[in-house]
């Protein structure tokens, strides 16, 4: 199958080198330099340069993907895994841990973090965030702690917004086609004096998973703007805001505990950041950002129980908020010609609260502090040394230092060699350290039990049933990682490449564990099995450690004008050892490969082609064993006039070769074909 899609690949590109010369006018620029990255060390540096390996997801590259979620551009990163848990929760991997709460991935929207303070990972799908608002999207693959601290510890996503500066006029996109999708999408830029910003607004909707009842419509509302006080002070702001329902469950029998209900969400943001320029090299900037979340879902359920307590209405509540507050300093220096440095502070405040989940009515409170620098010094012309370090203190874990040091050495004009050595730390989500998942029972049986006397009365003390609660403080996982990397640039042939291995040590992993949790349905149960299960809970400990070893591959090629080559590939070997050897080692693939072509026809039309091959494996959160599978999306767009309206109209294909398994076997990620309209104005 995968000579078949190089093949069918080779030929279209063979086809559209044949009209590349009509489709451009001799302008289009074959080849350019490395791209300008700021997520490896906080310092502006072109990747070649930059002290770890960076992937840079372009718009070209969004655009030619044929993406509709975030998410699914993450493909085009060597190793990493994109997936579903029912239709609307995305999951993702990166060299293992595949889970749709994938905890070792800090992720930031233009340097601040959206990972969730509760569960970890990113709500993908309820971003106020649309792929047509993105500039680019900067992948670190490595950890990077050093930088962005706790929890940057496989990698960092830094997803950088457009300055409004660089549009103007208005556009609407829809979206609509087959399961569902309906998108509309609204978005305006201008400028006025010393302000420029940006509005989008839009909803979206689709039908998920045959599977699974996750239907999803959602709404979102984003502001960026930008106030030049004076020719060295400017004043950003963002405001952002995404809700809406999901349904939620498993299609079952009536009464079931998982069964099928609708969520709603609300997750608003605003940031402010003031930024004085002294000059090109130096800059210093203050930044405030504020987030707060709420999920409201109730299953209305029936406790029925052995004669003579009978029945009772017991709706079961999985509702939660969360907040956070956050401050940060950033101060970027140039110490001497060959030396320029960043350092900084932040102090943060995370906040959430639920009833079910930590048996309380109160706030937990998670604080955080951290003091940060980074130094890249250029002994000679050839050479860059870059090294720095990330101080912090949080009120789970204490206090811990990540370090990072890179050597760079070009060979040769356009040929790099990069050595790395970093260590970083993951911190416990407030689900892993503080959890108190139980539900108690209803007050009028509460007050029946204790007044019946022994056993019973005993039964009024406990509760009704519990799933997660952790007995003892945990520590934070660590890992330790050796990198080397060639990046070269052939210009003759309009390529940059790039070869990656890596080696990381990964020590204090979290894993489950079950022990003995007294219940009243424990008691009460005639099932054996279902009195086991109701008597026993699960709490995390540090109990594993892994070895991963790979390397990766990168191919950007513009074989000829218009068009854009594409190619990405991963091998990785997982090693683990503890009580979750088998599934860490089946969490991520052996290898993966991608392949993406884009070209520009004559007459304003563009092709595009992508191809993903993922090896065989099983996500974490009790996936199936999946095989391998590949998926080919195409997409087929032009550009043209309506009177003086400029509009493109593209189809849309992903899984053109037949749906595959994304979570359990029968979770089949479908043929789905939409079509795209957009209108500027």
């Amino acid at each position: 199958m995968y000579r078949r899609v190089l093949a069918t690949m080779g030929v279209v590109g063979a086809s559209c080198g044949a009209f590349a010369e009509d489709a451009a006018d001799g302008t289009d620029d074959y080849f350019g330099d490395f791209p300008v990255v700021l997520s490896a060390s906080r310092l502006v540096q072109t990747v070649d340069k930059a002290p770890a390996a960076v992937t840079v997801i372009d718009r070209e590259m969004i655009k030619a993907s044929g993406a509709r979620e975030l998410v699914d551009v993450f493909r085009l990163v060597p190793g990493m895994v994109v997936g579903q848990y029912k239709g609307h929760q995305p999951a993702l991997g990166f060299h293992g841990f595949t889970d749709p709460y994938f905890r070792q991935l800090q992720v930031l929207i233009d340097g601040v973090s959206v990972y969730s303070p509760v569960w970890g990972g990113a709500d993908w799908s309820q971003l106020p965030i649309v792929l047509e608002d993105i500039e680019r999207i900067e992948v670190v693959r490595g950890p990077n702690a050093a930088a962005f601290g706790a929890n940057s510890f496989l990698g960092v996503v830094n997803i950088i917004t457009r300055d409004p500066a660089v549009e103007h006029g208005g556009e609407a996109i829809v979206n609509f086609g087959e399961n569902g999708i309906r998108d509309e999408i609204v978005r305006y830029a201008a400028s006025q004096g010393d302000v420029r910003y940006r509005l989008t607004a839009g909803q979206r909707a689709d039908h998920g998973l045959d599977s699974h009842p996750d239907t999803r419509r959602s709404n979102l509302f984003n502001m960026r703007g930008h106030f030049r006080m004076s020719s060295s002070d400017e004043l950003r702001w963002q405001i952002g805001y995404a809700g809406g329902d999901q349904e939620q469950g498993v299609y079952s029998a009536p009464n079931h505990t998982d069964g099928r209900r609708t969520s709603h969400y609300d997750a608003g943001s605003v940031q402010l950041r003031w930024t004085h320029t002294r000059d090109a090299d130096e800059e210093a900037w203050f930044q405030f950002s504020h987030a707060e979340r709420s999920h409201r879902e109730i299953l209305p359920y029936t406790l029925v129980f052995p004669a003579p307590f009978g029945s009772w209405n017991y709706p079961l509540d999985f509702s939660y908020e969360y907040a956070r507050t956050d401050i940060e300093l950033q101060n970027t220096l140039r110490l001497a010609d060959s030396v320029r440095g960043v350092w900084g502070s932040q102090a943060r405040q995370d906040r959430a609260r639920s009833k079910t989940y930590f048996a309380s009515d109160d706030w937990q409170l998670v604080e955080l502090y951290r003091l940060f620098g980074n130094l890249e010094w250029r002994p000679a012309t050839a050479w860059i040394v870059a090294g720095g370090a990330m101080l912090e203190k949080n009120s789970i874990t204490g206090t811990s230092v990540s370090p990072s040091l890179a050597l760079n050495y070009e060979a040769l004009p356009g040929h790099t060699l990069r050595v790395r050595a970093a260590q970083a730390r993951r911190t416990p989500t407030l689900y892993e350290e503080r959890f108190d998942w139980r539900f108690e029972l209803p007050p009028a049986l509460r007050d029946m039990l204790a007044g019946m006397g022994a056993p019973f009365s005993t039964y009024a003390t406990l509760p009704l049933a519990g799933s997660i609660r952790t007995q003892q403080e945990l520590d934070d996982e660590r890992i330790r990682s050796a990198e080397l990397s060639y990046l070269g640039q052939f210009p003759e042939q309009h390529l940059n490449v790039e070869l990656h291995a890596f080696e990381h040590h990964l020590t204090g992993l979290f894993d489950q564990y079950r022990y003995s949790y007294p219940t009243v349905l424990g008691f009460v149960s005639t099932d054996p099995d279902k009195r086991v299960q109701y008597s026993t809970i699960v709490g995390f400990d540090n109990l594993d450690r892994a070895l991963i070893k790979g390397q990766s591959m990168v191919l950007r090629w513009r074989p000829w004008s218009g068009g854009l080559v594409y190619l990405a590939g991963s091998s990785t070997n997982i090693r683990a050892e503890g009580p979750g050897t088998r599934v860490i080692e089946s969490s991520g693939p052996q290898h993966t490969a991608t392949v993406l072509v884009s070209q520009a026809l004559p007459d304003d039309w563009r092709i595009s082609i992508g191809y993903y091959r993922v090896g065989t494996m099983a996500m974490l959160s009790g996936g199936d064993a999946l095989p391998a599978t590949e998926r080919i999306d195409v997409g087929v767009a032009r550009r043209f006039r309506l009177v003086a309206t400029p509009m493109e109209v593209a189809l849309i294909v992903q899984n053109a070769n037949g749906g595959i398994p994304v979570f359990e076997v029968q979770d089949i990620d479908r043929r789905t074909a939409w079509l795209s309209m957009r209108i500027e104005y």
